[in-house]
């Protein structure tokens, strides 16, 4: 059972791994890691390749974050027996950490990936979707009002995490409740988007961000 289990995280890890990004702009002769934003993100697809890539990279990301995920969620109570104690959680935040990892850390690329948005949005859908669509919500509520999708990514983490601490149980029972493992998921996964979206944060202070709202690309 437990050879089983590392495979499945294993094989989670190489499935977040897929560069769809990279992979599109090859398609299209290109190195995303060479133009735009120089990221190999849904958004980047979107501006230099064109709005059916960019789509297509951002569906994909989603999928191989969910994918994983929701087998995890679904296969490990048969496997286990087990579907909320602390085994369960356990190895489901790991596949959740490896899928995530795998796409900002890919072993295909250097160890160089993207910056995790439309991966963790997957992995949340099939987490906790009430999560994701609070995080979804700030996510639109920002990108309607101000056109820049990395401000509504940062909003979103940010969203994200404080959902996690309000919907998940610190405590059941007068015991820790092995629920906190998905509340440092959110809390650490959060702070890695913030911490990839550092370049956009200092471009966001100095006023120089792109917005979707400007013809001008910055």
């Amino acid at each position: 059972m437990i050879a089983w289990i590392v495979l499945y995280i294993a094989a989670s890890y190489l499935v977040g791994a897929v560069p769809f990004g990279y992979l599109a702009g090859r398609i299209r002769g290109l190195d995303l890691r060479r133009e735009g934003s120089c990221n190999i993100g849904a958004t980047n697809a979107w501006r230099v390749l064109g709005w059916k890539w960019g789509l297509s990279v951002f569906a994909l990301d989603f999928l191989k974050g969910f994918v994983p995920v929701f087998g995890a969620m679904n296969w490990l109570p048969f496997l286990t027996g087990d579907a909320g104690g602390w085994d369960f959680n356990a190895v489901v935040v790991l596949v959740c950490f490896a899928v995530v990892l795998g796409h900002t850390y890919t072993c295909f690329l250097g160890f160089r990936g993207g910056k995790g948005v439309a991966t963790t949005a997957g992995v949340l859908f099939a987490l906790n979707p009430v999560v994701a669509c609070v995080a979804l919500g700030a996510w639109l509520v920002f990108m309607g009002i101000s056109g820049i999708v990395s401000l509504a990514s940062l909003v979103a983490a940010v969203a994200m995490i404080a959902a996690g601490w309000w919907f998940y149980p610190l405590c059941q029972g007068g015991t820790v409740s092995p629920q906190i493992l998905y509340i440092a998921f959110f809390t650490v996964v959060g702070a890695l988007v913030i911490l990839k979206h550092r370049s956009n944060i200092v471009r966001l202070l100095n006023g120089t961000e792109h917005s979707f709202y400007s013809k001008k690309s910055k």
